[in-house]
């Protein structure tokens, strides 16, 4: 990804050169074949990332799917084994709010037109009182258990979901600050 990032530099600082020396065909010519190279450099860079972000979702559910699976011994979990997983997922939400909120933010630093036509999920706006929360599973059946664990997983997917979509308009826009959301995901991994 560093690579990636120094090469779109370079093709930037190329064109610009290009283009303030002279307005010679030739000169044009060069410029859109750098043009050229530097959108297929954003390209690679911009599936590494989405790439990245998809092995840790994978990671994730896989954590998720081995502790929710070891801790059965029947078919029919009990709700103590149905409360553990969602607290993961409601752990994993939170994460995911931060890291859109980071990216909001550098959008917003940045050019707040970035995200323009970008809505956030419902869930993303939702502040539950994590203390209230957890009670309230306490007292909840196996079925509703079940129910909010099916509605915990469908909020997480839709956070994803705008988490790429705002990485795609960061790359589509602004490929340079993909290096400050690598590091961000480095540092939360």
């Amino acid at each position: 990804q560093e690579a990636l990032l120094a090469a779109i530099s370079e093709k930037d600082a190329n064109i610009a050169l290009l283009e303030l020396s002279s307005s010679k065909k030739k000169t044009q010519e060069e410029v859109a074949a750098l043009k050229r190279e530097k959108d297929r450099l954003v390209q690679q860079l911009k599936q590494q990332t989405q790439n990245r972000m998809k092995l840790m979702a994978d990671n994730y559910e896989d954590d998720h799917f081995k502790s929710s699976h070891s801790n059965q011994t029947n078919h029919k979990p009990s709700p103590d084994q149905i409360i553990q997983p969602l607290l993961e997922l409601d752990q994993n939400r939170s994460k995911l709010k931060l890291y859109i909120g980071h990216l909001t933010a550098l959008c917003h630093d940045r050019d707040p037109l970035i995200l323009r036509g970008l809505t956030p999920p419902a869930s993303y706006n939702l502040d539950d009182d994590q203390a209230a929360w957890e009670n309230e599973l306490q007292k909840m059946t196996r079925g509703q258990l079940q129910d909010e664990l099916e509605k915990g997983e469908r909020d997480n997917a839709e956070l994803q979901e705008f988490a790429n979509a705002i990485l795609q308009q960061i790359a589509d826009h602004c490929p340079d600050i993909l290096e400050q959301v690598v590091n961000a995901l480095e540092e939360s991994s």
